[in-house]
Order: structure tokens, then C-alpha cells, then sequence
């Protein structure tokens, strides 16, 4: 079931971006000048059947409302652990507990198929390079075991509402592949994920600050 998921989800994005009418209006909306966009995403997923959370800080650019593109910085809070045995090289000495982490940096591209005065819905897509590993502390400093690095992908669908001029929400759901995984690490991230977004319109808050003057006729 998780397999056909993501399989449609890139049947879905493929023959999109074969439309010659997407390909149209996305050239089109390069075409305008660029407006600076802030979000934070929180996404939501299983892993090992474990609720987990990626908290996400993302900047990026929006062309004409239509085309966003950008990139951010992507981590795991979640509760898995595991047990870490220390040894003296022969006997255990202590048993510490260690996190599971994963962080990452990500580039994503968002075409918006709806848009009116306070609802957005679209599609956005994203790839991710970074590592996951487990972390403990112990004796005042810090380990990482198993560390590597892994490259994800996310496709989904979000909806969004403009509660003020300057600010919205939005949620969707979507799917996330590990297209590398670590091999170090057995749980799996292969899991569709649902999205929770808040959305600062820095342009809005621009044009309120700095109102255009007008000019005397």
C-alpha cells in the first residue's frame, strides 16, 4: 500500500509536468518579479510505527502566486530510542539511552493549481540531503553511532488559508521515499506524512510598512 502511494504520487507529478499548459504557466509566472516568502512546516509521520514530527524552516521565492520555489532546513523530533552498552573492553560498565536524529537541508518546488482571496491549494514537491543517527551523552560529551547519509524525497498536497493579510495556515498530506536510506539504521521512513503550516506573507507586511506613493496628477 505505501509502495502504490508513493507510485501514484509520481504518476501524478509526471504527467503534470508533461502538461504543455503547465509548462506554460509556470514559464510564465517566471517571467514576474520575485516575492521573498518565511514558513515553518511541521509534518507528521510514523516511524517504526512511532509518531514523529519534522519541524521545517524554509525561505524561498514566489513568482505571479503561481510557482514557489526555495529551500530550508528540516529536523526529526521523535521518541525512538535504543539502549547503549559502555564498556571497559571486556565487562559492561553503564547503560546510557540513546535519541534517534535525523537532520537535513531541502529544496522544494510548489505549483499552485487554486488560488482566491483567502484560499490556496497546491502541489509541492521536495528533495532532501542530510544524515540520521542515534545521539547520547556521557561523561559530558557527546556521541553519535551509526551516523550516514541519507537523501529523501516528498510529494503532497496542501491547502491553505489567509486568516490576515500578513499571515496563514495550511495543511496537507503527502507521502515521504527514502531514496537513500542508512544502513546502519533499520526503521523505516518510507511513511506518508501530514503536513501542519504557518505562512508569514513578508510581502504583505512590506507593502503595509512602505506604502507605494502615489503620484500627484
Amino acid at each position: 500500500m505505501r509502495l502504490f502511494f508513493a507510485f501514484s504520487f509520481f504518476v501524478i507529478l509526471f504527467h503534470l509536468s508533461s502538461h504543455a499548459q503547465l509548462v506554460d504557466s509556470i514559464a510564465e509566472a517566471l517571467k514576474h518579479k520575485p516575492k521573498i516568502s518565511f514558513r515553518f512546516d511541521n509534518r507528521y509521520s510514523f516511524t517504526a510505527t512511532t509518531p514523529s514530527k519534522i519541524i521545517a524552516f524554509k525561505i524561498g521565492f514566489e513568482f505571479a502566486d503561481k510557482f514557489k520555489i526555495g529551500g530550508g532546513y528540516n529536523r526529526l523530533r521523535s521518541r525512538i530510542t535504543k539502549p547503549v552498552y559502555i564498556d571497559n573492553g571486556s565487562i559492561t560498565i553503564d547503560t546510557v539511552i540513546s535519541t534517534l536524529k535525523m537532520g537535513y537541508i531541502s529544496y522544494y518546488a510548489e505549483y499552485v493549481f487554486f488560488k482566491n482571496k483567502r484560499w490556496e491549494f497546491s502541489i509541492p514537491i521536495q528533495i532532501g540531503i542530510g544524515n540520521t543517527h542515534y545521539e547520547y551523552n556521557y561523561g559530558g560529551f557527546r556521541f553519535k553511532n551509526n551516523w550516514s547519509v541519507i537523501i529523501n524525497y516528498e510529494a503532497s498536497v496542501t491547502g491553505q488559508y489567509k486568516i490576515i493579510k500578513w499571515l496563514g495556515i495550511g495543511a496537507g498530506i503527502g507521502y515521504q521515499l527514502m531514496l537513500k536510506d542508512n544502513p546502519h539504521i533499520d526503521e523505516n521512513f518510507n511513511t506518508p506524512i501530514y503536513v501542519i503550516k504557518l505562512k508569514v506573507f513578508i510581502g504583505d507586511i512590506y507593502k503595509s510598512i512602505f506604502p507605494a506613493k502615489t503620484k500627484s496628477t
